[in-house]
């Protein structure tokens, strides 16, 4: 890119300013195709700049970083950084024409660099000047994403035996056959918050040290504040966080909620309560790539998590805005697991990003092996590949609640830490699969159980109600074991 491709925005007088905008405004009420700038903005947010003065809205630029050489990086840590310095290194190079911009403007710029993008509120003659720039992909608007509706059912009794998804999914055959129980796996979760200081989560924790006393630096990130300013300790104002988390690692002696009790965990406030905003969605992503101290400081990639769990999802399965965030984690060496969403039975109603074919998503079924209705189907509209690509327990599943207690509730949020939780027993029996995600993906889908469903498309073995089948964790650490 020129120096003059930078520098022309920065001396576009106010009345120029006035007259772009008035093309711009007089182009989009027009029938005649828009001009290639306006192609590059998003209907939505034409839409916000006619009921508002000003949209907030992500510049989006082209280039994207080259991550194709982290695989062949074997050291976790020198991984971790070559896939982060590589992402800051292009959103450095190619975003100072938008910033400059924005800053001779008077407006503020929140740049990321999972994603090469710079969130910023702007007015329709900005938008079209940025829009105009030649390194400016696409202009989309900042948006909110609800966390998928769940059913709540009965907290219920601890009984002597685990949970019925863990028992379903053979996990506490893998706890008494072969030893492992998710040591030295650390997993995370983008949601709600946790309770750190639940009876079944607080041993797990890794920001508890020995003596009892906790470190939050590395181990929790609240980018909206939400527990307080600065955040100085993890919460969850939902519990939706509390749950997904005590199916990965729960376990109170009594309390068998937990896939793989013996992993550690960390988590990101994505969802600032029962919604998830793009901003929250975005400095999460990053963060789990290298995660901080408790006020964004000093990150270190060797600290990011083994795996993620993402029990959100936007219902609009062909949006793309995450697939670099996912790609990212994927580069990295973390696994992706994510719900396939609660909007069936229809067909074709994944969300994104367990929709991308980075993802590893999962549908839901209940105590009787039946598919949830609510489980959402595929193809995605990703190439018409098959979703989910595995399905897990998903119905009146107990786990831990904010409250301290426990709860049932339902959803494919509920399934995809069971399988969060199966690839922390994974990597824990097999250590040398360790962020090696194409081979983790094959022992999953191979040792699945087939269940045919053809209302969707796919096969017996494998098809856009089931994925692959039902979990079965048992299955998969054996085969892992070779």
């Amino acid at each position: 890119m020129t120096s003059e491709a930078f520098r022309w925005p920065r001396t576009v007088s106010a009345m120029g300013a006035l007259l772009l905008s008035l093309a711009f405004l007089l182009s989009s009420a027009a029938p005649a195709s828009p001009a290639p700038r306006a192609s590059k903005i998003d209907a939505d947010v034409l839409d916000r700049l006619q009921s508002s003065a000003a949209a907030k809205v992500f510049v989006i630029l082209k280039a994207k970083a080259d991550l194709s050489g982290a695989p062949a990086v074997k050291d976790w840590t020198a991984r971790g950084w070559f896939v982060v310095n590589r992402l800051k290194a292009t959103a450095e190079a190619t975003q100072g024409g938008v910033r400059a911009l924005l800053a001779s403007r008077g407006l503020e710029a929140r740049p990321f660099w999972i994603v090469n993008a710079v969130l910023t509120t702007a007015d329709a003659a900005t938008i079209d000047v940025l829009a105009a720039r030649p390194e400016v992909a696409r202009i989309r608007l900042h948006r909110t994403v609800p966390l998928p509706p769940t059913i709540r059912g009965e907290a219920g009794s601890p009984g002597s035996a685990p949970e019925w998804g863990i028992v379903n999914i053979r996990a506490d055959d893998v706890w008494a056959d072969f030893g492992t129980r998710g040591a030295g796996i650390t997993v995370a979760n983008i949601d709600t918050g946790v309770q750190y200081t639940h009876a079944a989560l607080d041993t797990q924790y890794r920001g508890r040290k020995a003596d009892g006393t906790f470190n939050h630096n590395y181990n929790w990130w609240d980018p909206s504040e939400v527990c307080g300013n600065p955040s100085l300790a993890p919460c969850d104002n939902n519990g939706h966080g509390t749950h997904t988390m005590g199916t990965m690692v729960g376990e109170d002696g009594a309390n068998q909620i937990g896939v793989a009790p013996e992993a550690r965990w960390i988590a990101a406030k994505g969802c600032e309560s029962n919604s998830c905003s793009d901003f929250a969605l975005l400095s999460s992503g990053e963060w789990i790539l290298a995660p901080t101290k408790i006020n964004g400081s000093a990150p270190r990639a060797g600290r990011r998590p083994h795996i993620v769990n993402n029990s959100w999802g936007t219902p609009a399965g062909g949006d793309d805005f995450y697939q670099s965030t996912v790609q990212a984690w994927v580069a990295s060496g973390i696994f992706p697991q994510f719900s396939n969403g609660n909007s069936g039975p229809g067909c074709g109603t994944v969300g994104a990003p367990g929709s991308y074919p980075e993802s590893y998503g999962s549908g839901a079924y209940d105590i009787n092996n039946v598919i949830a209705s609510f489980s959402s189907r595929g193809p995605s509209p990703f190439g018409s590949i098959i979703k989910p690509n595995i399905s897990a327990p998903g119905v009146n599943v107990r786990s831990s609640w904010n409250n301290g207690g426990y709860l049932a509730i339902s959803g494919t949020s509920m399934a995809s830490p069971h399988v969060a939780g199966t690839v922390a027993l994974i990597w824990s029996a097999a250590p040398s699969l360790l962020r090696d995600i194409a081979g983790t993906r094959p022992i999953l889908d191979s040792t699945a159980i087939d269940t045919a469903n053809s209302t969707c498309g796919g096969t017996t073995s494998n098809n856009n109600v089931w994925g692959q089948g039902r979990l079965d964790a048992y299955a998969a650490v054996d085969l892992a074991n070779g």
